[in-house]
């Protein structure tokens, strides 16, 4: 038991530095929210944007007084949940169980430290793709010049997504067991 700790602490750990010092160094190179440097022409730049809601901007125009608490007490939770479900009923064959569990620990604790030092979730990631009539995949916005956008997001935001995929592979890898008629 001891080595899933020692993954999950591992994997938080450098979730967690990875998506502080990216955020860093948008912070340095992006002036103002909304200045966008291209680095893949046409696929990705950086953007810097100021999430004062979840995942997506989803809920960012909750009033402050129920944002705030909500975005400090959720990863928390969510963290404790995982933590409860993943790590207390760990089974050996759950190869990426524990792989999921230190991306989402990082990730939730990354944007956690943005949350308590700014009030907000500093995206920059912009992941874009061409478009000549405006018409879009789903999830993907237009913006005129640019093309079809997902919303901009970070390294914390793509560590739990990632760890989502590892659990939703695992879970097919590793159905629940049904429980036995007598």
């Amino acid at each position: 038991m001891s080595r899933i700790y020692a993954i999950i602490l591992c994997l938080g750990a450098f979730v967690i530095s990875t998506d502080q010092w990216t955020k860093y160094l948008a912070l340095e190179n992006l002036q103002f929210e909304g200045h966008s440097i291209a680095f893949l022409e046409g696929w990705f730049s950086w953007t810097l944007v100021h999430n004062h809601g979840a995942a997506f901007g989803m809920l960012r125009n909750l009033p402050d007084s129920v944002r705030v608490g909500f975005f400090l007490i959720m990863p928390l939770t969510v963290l404790g949940i995982l933590w409860w479900s993943l790590v207390r009923h760990y089974k050996p064959k759950q190869l990426m169980a524990p792989l999921a569990m230190g991306l989402v620990f990082g990730g939730a604790i990354g944007n956690l430290i943005d949350r308590l030092r700014f009030g907000y979730v500093i995206d920059f990631i912009d992941w874009f793709y061409p478009s000549r009539d405006g018409s879009c995949l789903p999830l993907f916005y237009y913006q005129a010049g640019t093309g079809c956008h997902w919303p901009v997001f970070n390294i914390a935001d793509s560590a739990i997504s990632i760890a989502v995929v590892l659990l939703a592979i695992d879970s097919f890898r590793n159905p629940i067991d049904a429980p036995k008629k007598s």
